[in-house]
């Protein structure tokens, strides 16, 4: 079979299961689908000035806008310092394939971001999952492992399930086995705490690395990596996702620093949580698995067609929602992905509703 037959017979499997991925344009006035939590992907700044050359940082990309907005990040989420990164995938992927060794362990949650699960495969670590937040069956395999040095990674929000990662809990775990805590909070920074700060300045623990994304709540583009100081000069050094990339350009930078130096966030981050109190009153008869202080909503369903139908049904009214299949979720938890927004009415949560209830009768 050559590999054209081969390519096109896999994604006849997956036309034929009923979960085909496909690019589409969608022209939605209401979203409840994108990951711009705080509503501040609209903001419009005019930025005049010159870009730096397009380069790595380590050539010619490098500028005093990109050290500022890290001295920030670092600030805001109550850390020594921060190195950005082009986006979450590119930080997370950086952090795991060059920190861990060939005799390190790297155990992390099953329900991992893809990112996560890429930056362990291209590490010469071991790597091996725990069941989701079971701090149990972490301790179980912590106590178990026999490397010299080990990881635990885990997230403040997993997106695909809308509950938070117990982060509290597993701080403890690894402090007691001298085990490195890195916490993906791609989806919590921002949305999570009075002022955004995440869920771990929140509760007041310090992970050995914490990554943020600027693209999702912040309404930016790229992310960091918050940590220590010889940390920082290690990825510098050694991750090949930050080395071997042109940096972000300025007007990206530039536009995290016009957001994260605004009163915007903590403003923002009050009106999601009470768009999130809105969301749970409106639709307290149906059961979402998700965490009630979550923006991130989830409805599971094994009946994909019903899924597709309330998607193309929502389409149809303007409302951006998405249903989610495997592999994205594991085999007999897909669902329809709801993200609420800061900037959401109660009677566009009640349009939302009334699909919902016209559906599922």
């Amino acid at each position: 079979m050559s590999l054209e037959e081969s390519m096109k017979r896999q994604l006849k499997e997956r036309e034929q299961s009923g979960i085909m991925r496909s690019l589409r344009v969608d022209d939605c006035e209401i979203d409840f689908y994108s990951n711009d939590y705080l509503s501040l992907s609209g903001l419009n700044k005019d930025y005049q000035f010159k870009e730096a050359p397009g380069s790595s940082r380590l050539i010619a990309g490098n500028t005093h806008m990109h050290e500022e907005l890290e001295s920030q990040i670092a600030r805001l989420f109550e850390q020594d310092t921060s190195l950005l990164f082009n986006s979450g995938y590119a930080a997370n992927v950086g952090v795991l394939s060059s920190i861990p060794k060939k005799d390190d362990l790297i155990l992390f949650d099953e329900l991992s971001h893809a990112s996560i699960k890429d930056g362990i495969r291209l590490s010469l670590a071991k790597g091996i999952r725990f069941k989701h937040n079971d701090i149990h069956d972490l301790k179980l395999k912590l106590e178990s492992h026999n490397k010299s040095r080990c990881f635990v990674v885990t997230e403040g929000l997993f997106s695909m399930d809308g509950n938070f990662g117990k982060v509290k809990e597993i701080d403890v775990v690894c402090k007691t086995h001298g085990a490195y805590l890195i916490v993906d909070e791609a989806h919590s920074g921002g949305t999570f705490g009075n002022e955004g700060k995440g869920l771990c300045a929140t509760l007041g623990v310090n992970p050995f690395i914490t990554i943020y994304t600027l693209g999702k709540a912040f309404g930016s583009h790229g992310a960091a990596v918050t940590c220590s100081q010889s940390t920082k000069d290690y990825l510098i050094n050694f991750a090949r996702t930050f080395i071997y990339t042109t940096a972000l350009p300025q007007s990206v930078v530039h536009r995290s620093i016009h957001i994260l130096q605004s009163e915007l966030i903590a403003e923002r981050a009050k009106q999601l949580q009470s768009v999130i109190e809105i969301f749970n009153e409106l639709f307290k008869n149906y059961d979402f698995k998700s965490d009630l202080r979550s923006p991130i909503k989830i409805y599971t369903s094994d009946k994909i067609i019903l899924l597709k139908s309330i998607e193309q049904s929502c389409l149809k009214h303007g409302i951006g929602t998405k249903a989610i299949f495997p592999p994205t979720v594991p085999k007999g938890k897909s669902c329809i992905r709801i993200s609420l927004h800061a900037h959401q009415t109660k009677d566009e949560m009640k349009k939302l509703l009334e699909i919902f209830n016209r559906e599922l009768s």
